[in-house]
């Protein structure tokens, strides 16, 4: 893997991971940029630098100290380690944006953090394609992402906060992941992979409450069989086994019932 190469402008550190733009450009459009306030907990902003465009989103804490630490970091790990868990994954033809820059601003002893990534043209969120997909495109759509957190656990990434409004769907059909915050390689194992699930389950029930989103009992039990298939071992049954020790529900099959996606 290329190093990035490091600059310095001003309270502006840049590293370089992609073609050679004008990292001072890229500073100037940060603030310029069309912002889509709708994207994780800052929203993205869409740089145009030389005709080219990108995505810069910025790193803002999450949890009960947000409210504290808001956006500044004292260093600028976090965004390289996000950084070179995309280029491991490009390197290994895994469907992920390909990134560009992570710039961190100074701000007295701390620092404001953003990663900068190639712009998907032509390509919806995965939540919006869903909402109007025919039966069959919904099929196929489960089927692939099934193979694809199958193919994260065999490349040995662990993504404890995998949330599937961070996927695009192409035009032909292929999924794109955009958010790999906070995911470090290990090698990953059938707990590890638990954990994945369960974090997806909570995410999704929140969009089921909602009413943003929808699937029959047909659709989530297709997940799990692929990824079940794929994986070997019989993952259903060891999160039924786990599910009375979290305290999340009581009943036998409440996995299937509510996985992913959530109940009608």
């Amino acid at each position: 893997m290329t190093l990035p190469e490091k600059t310095h402008h001003g309270r502006f550190t840049v590293c370089s991971y992609d073609r050679p733009e004008d990292p001072r450009a890229v500073i100037e459009q940060m603030s310029q940029g069309e912002l889509i306030g709708n994207k994780g907990r800052g929203g993205i902003r869409v740089l145009s630098v030389n005709g080219r465009k990108m995505a810069c989103r910025q790193y803002i804490h999450g949890g009960l100290f947000r409210a504290v630490t808001q956006d500044r970091f004292l260093s600028e790990k976090r965004a390289l380690d996000e950084a070179d868990i995309l280029c491991y994954l490009l390197e290994n033809s895994f469907p992920v944006v390909r990134p560009c820059f992570v710039v961190a601003e100074k701000k007295g002893l701390t620092k404001r953090l953003f990663l900068i990534t190639s712009f998907i043209e032509n390509a919806e969120d995965l939540l919006d394609v869903w909402q109007r997909a025919s039966r069959m495109k919904r099929f196929r759509i489960i089927k692939r992402l099934a193979g694809l957190i199958r193919r994260l656990e065999m490349l040995g990434i662990f993504h404890p906060d995998l949330h599937i409004n961070n996927i695009l769907v192409m035009g032909t059909g292929e999924l794109v992941f955009l958010d790999f915050d906070r995911a470090f390689r290990k090698a990953t194992n059938a707990d590890d992979m638990r954990k994945i699930f369960w974090r997806l389950d909570r995410y999704m029930e929140k969009h089921a409450k909602k009413g943003t989103i929808e699937l029959d009992i047909k659709e989530k039990v297709l997940f799990l069989r692929v990824y079940q298939r794929l994986a070997g071992y019989d993952i259903i049954s060891s999160m039924e086994k786990r599910q009375g020790t979290r305290g999340i529900r009581n009943r036998i099959g409440w996995f299937i019932e509510s996985f992913l996606y959530g109940g009608k």
